[in-house]
């Protein structure tokens, strides 16, 4: 499992290119993924957008039941307000995003002091939005929960929409943040996966059930033929 888990960490860090298979490469594989979208015209493209749009419902669903909206006696034009502020942290994470690819490629080399303070910056920044969400709308730990529910398919829509609409995405400088992106989704399915896989690997008991199944034909063939050769013996 560590070595499995060893070479697709070195896979999805990987950069593509021309001639990299997408066997080596997470960004060749994710090009090879979206290679139908290039022979996509304008209608199918819509279409591609329109189906995402059910991210965006299913997000105005659960920020519509935050505990900061039904507590409040406004209903629905502050669950409309808190889904347009949940809008804001959406385009603040793609400006972090963009802002930390930009600060890893000017400063990660030779200021990295100074790449560490932008770091640190953001982090504090981020605290502090949340301590005064927490002060002025009453946000609480079920509702951050909630709110990642509501911001992974709403993450994964824009993906869906940034693939459909690349010309146009690579024409405002946005690529980078979107592939950046993509990899954290496929990064977080990959930590998913690997997890329970590694919890149940330290349990001793898995490995011999797995054992007993893997090779059940392989027993019963040899307790069988142990029955043959011991009536053998007998009436010899």
């Amino acid at each position: 499992i560590v070595e499995d888990w060893e070479d697709w960490s070195k896979w999805i860090s990987c950069r593509g290119g021309i001639g990299v298979p997408s066997v080596k490469s997470w960004e060749s594989w994710w090009e090879e993924e979206q290679e139908h979208l290039r022979h996509t015209g304008f209608i199918g493209r819509l279409f591609e957008i329109i189906l995402s749009i059910r991210f965006f419902i299913y997000q105005y669903g659960i920020v519509y039941h935050l505990n900061m909206t039904t507590s409040s006696r406004q209903g629905i034009r502050l669950s409309i307000v808190v889904y347009g502020l949940s809008w804001l942290v959406i385009g603040a994470v793609l400006i972090i995003l963009k802002i930390v690819s930009m600060g890893r490629m000017k400063f990660s080399a030779d200021f990295q002091l100074m790449f560490r303070l932008l770091k640190l910056l953001l982090f504090i920044g981020c605290i502090v939005t949340i301590a005064m969400l927490f002060y002025f709308l009453n946000l609480t730990v079920g509702d951050i929960f909630q709110s990642i529910l509501a911001f992974m398919p709403t993450g994964w829509a824009l993906l869906q929409i940034s693939q459909a609409c690349r010309t146009l995405v690579k024409g405002i400088g946005m690529w980078g943040s979107v592939k950046a992106l993509a990899r954290g989704y496929e990064y977080m399915m990959g930590v998913l996966l690997f997890a329970p896989i590694a919890i149940l690997a330290w349990f001793p008991f898995v490995s011999e059930f797995q054992t007993r199944l893997l090779f059940n034909q392989a027993f019963s063939r040899g307790l069988q033929i142990q029955r043959i050769l011991a009536g053998s013996k007998k009436q010899a």
